[in-house]
C-alpha cells in the first residue's frame, strides 16, 4: 500500500509540474521559431492565406487573414492597436504561458475598444487612469493576433491595405 500512495503522490507531482511547465515550454520555442523565421518584435506581420499547400497538417481557417505580432515588454509597456474592419474581426492578446488575456471586436460597428496597452505591473506609474485598457503580464513577454473574414482573394487583399493601420510599438506612459 505505502509503494501504491508513493507512486500515486509522484505521479500527482509530475502531473502538476507538467500541467504548469508545459504552456510556457511551447511558447517559448513558438517565439524561437517565430524568430528564426524572422518575424519583428513590435510589429504586425500579416500571414499569407492559408492553403492546403502552405498548411499541410495542422490549418488555420482558410476564411481568416491572420496578422501576428511578438512582444515583449520588459524594456517598457507596448500600444497594440487593431484597425477596424467591416465584418467579424477582432485582436487578441496572448502571453508567455498561452493565456487569451485580452481579447475585442474590430469590427466596424463595435464600440469596443481598438486597442489595449501591455506593461508589466512595475511600468503602471500609481494613480494614473488611461483611456486605453491595460493588461499586466508576468514577464513580459506574448503575442497578439488580429483575425479579420476574408473569404475571397478581393477581401485578402483588402487586409494587406486595412493591416497597414495596425500598430505593436513601445511607448511612454504618462507619470
Amino acid at each position: 500500500m505505502r509503494a501504491f500512495l508513493v507512486f500515486l503522490t509522484i505521479a500527482a507531482l509530475t502531473h502538476a509540474v507538467t500541467l504548469f511547465n508545459f504552456p510556457g515550454i511551447v511558447m517559448n520555442q513558438a517565439f524561437k521559431r517565430m524568430e528564426a523565421r524572422g518575424l519583428p518584435l513590435h510589429e504586425f506581420v500579416l500571414t499569407d492565406r492559408a492553403t492546403p499547400e502552405n498548411q499541410p497538417v495542422v490549418r488555420p481557417s482558410p476564411d481568416l487573414a491572420y496578422s501576428i505580432c511578438r512582444f515583449d515588454v520588459s524594456d517598457g509597456p507596448v500600444r497594440i492597436k487593431g484597425a477596424s474592419w467591416d465584418g467579424y474581426a477582432s485582436l487578441s492578446v496572448f502571453d508567455s504561458q498561452t493565456n487569451n488575456v485580452f481579447a475585442t471586436s474590430l469590427d466596424n460597428a463595435s464600440s469596443e475598444p481598438r486597442s489595449v496597452i501591455v506593461a508589466l505591473e512595475s511600468d503602471l506609474p500609481e494613480g494614473s487612469s488611461l483611456a486605453t485598457p491595460v493588461i499586466q503580464v508576468k514577464d513580459g513577454r506574448g503575442l497578439a493576433l488580429i483575425r479579420r473574414l476574408a473569404p475571397s482573394d478581393e477581401l485578402f487583399a483588402e487586409t494587406r491595405r486595412i493591416s497597414a493601420g495596425d500598430s505593436c510599438a513601445p511607448i511612454g506612459l504618462p507619470s
